[in-house]
């Protein structure tokens, strides 16, 4: 008897196993076409602004209805689908919990794909990454019917495909599994950890296809050795402090246009045109806001803007996320949150160097240390903060720091009594009446 419930186990983990692989392939398939087509559409809106631009005024008026127009769609579209709405992350943390349901599957995989291409392609400041971890939570939730598993393995494969996206989104596999077990699954088993990796893996596999070996971020960051440690010590630690309160205001700020825009006494349409005027006002006048924000971060290294400059660069961009997500278009927050952490850095180095006469070997530091402190105050998972930057920066160098900043922004974060952004937005978001009473445990 226990023999044979030892092959039958034994069965049932090699199939959930095999599916583990098939889901993270599919995934990394999908997230790259995803990524590709993000890339396409952000260098033709590039090349249309920069070959047109005030030069052409009949032609930027053409370009401004292109975008009010797609902004209706993408509304009439949201409307239709609710579950594609943001980033997608706290829809599959309502999917473990039982809250919601993925019955329409298949048409809300195809919708989030292509309204995510537009939203961003528009220049709204929203992120591929979440769309691309929902992507992967329907790529699993797909295999789990496609070959009749239960409810067990629909969880393991739900997150397998979550944590895929996120492997495939960024090049980062072991991010993709600590995300997906400490922001999303949050009991860790034997089972789920090996399906999980064995997922985040095969799609790392398939994205490294479409876009090479490199890492995410092509930044050159050193940790500097001519410093004092215990001073250096001190100054990240006042830095993780900072990031920490700067992330509360960026949640609170994100929240408070949520409810701007759902409760401001305008017709959706006209907040919609609204948001999208903006996009397209920025796009012409200040382009590095635009978009995820990925080449913005490549390039704080080796500019030289002015202090002055940089704030307001980081104000607009603080601004501009919460507005872009406030209007529920398919697209995440993490690639900006990365931007504004890089952003912080920055200006917290080149402070240091002006008031304390540190060497500019410490902007390249503190955009690395900012990215991982400011997405650790805003999302409160250290271990995947701390990895994410490793694997996209490979700046293993810099380990000792990331888990340092990393530690106090969610200790100073845990004391301003802030929850994760996740839960917030979770606890916001519609629920499905008949599956709400089942919520539970994610095990």
């Amino acid at each position: 008897m226990n023999e044979n419930d030892d092959r039958k186990n034994l069965r049932k983990a090699r199939n959930l196993f095999l599916l583990s692989l098939l889901t993270g392939a599919l995934t990394g398939l999908t997230a790259s076409l995803y990524r590709w087509g993000l890339n396409g559409v952000n260098r033709l809106r590039e090349r249309f602004f920069e070959a047109y631009g005030l030069r052409n005024p009949l032609m930027m008026l053409l370009i401004l209805a292109v975008f009010i127009a797609v902004g209706q769609l993408l509304g009439l579209i949201g409307l239709a689908f609710p579950k594609i709405s943001g980033s997608g992350i706290p829809q599959v943390k309502g999917v473990l919990l039982r809250t919601i349901s993925y019955a329409r599957w298949k048409r809300e995989l195809f919708f989030k794909f292509v309204t995510g291409i537009l939203g961003i392609g528009c220049g709204l400041s929203l992120g591929r990454e979440g769309p691309s971890v929902q992507l992967g939570s329907y790529v699993g939730y797909g295999v789990t019917k496609l070959f009749g598993q239960d409810e067990t393995e629909e969880r393991h494969l739900v997150t397998c495909g979550a944590g895929a996206g996120l492997a495939g989104a960024f090049g980062a596999p072991l991010a993709g599994v600590m995300f997906s077990l400490e922001e999303l699954h949050r009991v860790i088993t034997p089972k789920l950890l090996i399906s999980t990796f064995i997922g985040a893996v095969a799609a790392d596999f398939i994205g490294r296809r479409f876009f090479g070996m490199q890492t995410a971020f092509n930044i050159t960051a050193r940790y500097p050795t001519a410093i004092n440690p215990f001073f250096h010590f001190g100054i990240m630690i006042v830095f993780a402090v900072i990031a920490a309160w700067f992330g509360k205001l960026f949640t609170r700020t994100l929240t408070r246009f949520q409810d701007g825009f759902r409760y401001i006494n305008l017709t959706r349409r006209v907040k919609i045109s609204i948001v999208m005027t903006t996009s397209f006002l920025l796009c012409l006048a200040l382009p590095e806001v635009a978009g995820g924000g990925h080449a913005l971060v490549e390039s704080l290294e080796g500019t030289r803007e002015s202090l002055i400059f940089l704030v307001f660069l980081f104000a607009v961009k603080f601004l501009f996320t919460a507005m872009s997500y406030s209007t529920g278009f398919a697209g995440g927050i993490f690639l900006p949150m990365l931007v504004l952490g890089a952003i912080l850095g920055k200006i917290y180095a080149i402070v240091l160097i002006r008031f304390l006469g540190l060497g500019p070997e410490h902007i390249p530091h503190f955009i690395v240390l900012g990215m991982a402190a400011f997405f650790v105050a805003v999302v409160r998972a250290p271990l995947t903060g701390t990895v994410l930057i490793l694997e996209m920066t490979g700046t293993f160098d810099h380990l000792l720091a990331l888990a340092l900043v990393a530690a106090i922004s969610y200790y100073v974060t845990e004391q301003l009594r802030l929850a994760p952004v996740y839960d917030i937005l979770y606890e916001r978001m519609g629920k499905d009446r008949k599956h709400a009473a089942k919520g539970g445990a994610t095990s």
